[in-house]
């Protein structure tokens, strides 16, 4: 009997032991789990945030690259009065304001030129290089002379566009409405200026020329000194090209024939 009860305690003991195994194992495999789902916490963190920093730092990127680009695209719109001399006058929307020095200006603005006073206004251009100073348009702008009107003319603030990122003047319109001028069209600024005359369309490519029109007669001419211009009729395919030494002239609307010019007799100071 005492041998039977020796054996179960000894069954039960190893019961006991088994089941205290299956336990520690049990709690084991349980910590092994809550450690692994903790890991997996802190990871699922670690990467939300790292996710959350690349996004974030792509947002600021892309509001820094709009922001530059905005500020290149404003830099671009900017013309200016490069020289002047005697008391000519300008004006946005109001009246005519006399001027006596040199500025810079983005809006449409309207020049005339007085008695005895010159303007020159120098344009913005289109960069080869990124961080480069293209070479610049100008166009000055004569007194009343020899019977002929004082000047004026509306610059109008550059038409910009986008190309592969970088902003790029499309072109510039000056409107012309009476008087005299000489206009340079430089390497970099070819193909940008768009001046009206009337229904006439002006466009240089790297050139010197001078547009004189009476707007009482509705007559004017186009002169070229050197370089290629392209002389066109608003809204008809009728056109002129002029190298230099040439001229056309133009009444009503209408382009005459291109003849040779003798440039001598025009004042291209």
């Amino acid at each position: 009997m005492a041998k039977q009860w020796h054996q179960l305690e000894r069954l039960d003991h190893k019961a006991l032991k088994k089941l205290q195994q299956e336990r520690e194992k049990a709690a084991k495999l349980a910590t092994q789990k809550a450690e692994n789902q903790k890991k997996m916490i802190v990871g699922g963190v670690i990467l939300a945030l790292f996710i959350g920093v690349i996004v974030l730092t792509l947002v600021i990127k892309k509001k820094i690259d709009i922001s530059n680009l905005e500020k290149a695209k404003d830099n671009l719109k900017y013309s200016s009065v490069k020289e002047l001399s005697g008391t000519p006058e300008f004006k946005t929307t109001g009246d005519w304001q006399a001027f006596s020095s040199e500025f810079t200006f983005k809006d449409n603005y309207t020049f005339r030129t007085t008695d005895e006073s010159n303007i020159i206004l120098e344009f913005p251009s289109n960069p080869k290089k990124k961080d480069e100073n293209p070479t610049k348009n100008t166009i000055k702008l004569y007194p009343p002379n020899n019977g002929f009107p004082a000047t004026e003319l509306t610059v109008k603030t550059p038409l910009i566009e986008v190309k592969d990122g970088n902003p790029l003047i499309a072109k510039q319109i000056i409107e012309m409405a009476k008087g005299e001028v000489t206009v340079n069209i430089s390497v970099d600024g070819k193909d940008l200026l768009y001046i009206q005359v009337a229904n006439i369309t002006i466009i240089g490519q790297t050139s010197m020329f001078k547009i004189k029109y009476d707007e009482d007669k509705e007559k004017g001419e186009v002169v070229v000194k050197n370089g290629l211009v392209e002389v066109k009729v608003t809204g008809s395919s009728e056109s002129a090209k002029l190298t230099g030494f040439y001229k056309v002239s133009f009444e009503q609307g209408e382009l005459g024939t291109p003849t040779q010019a003798s440039i001598i007799q025009y004042d291209w100071r």
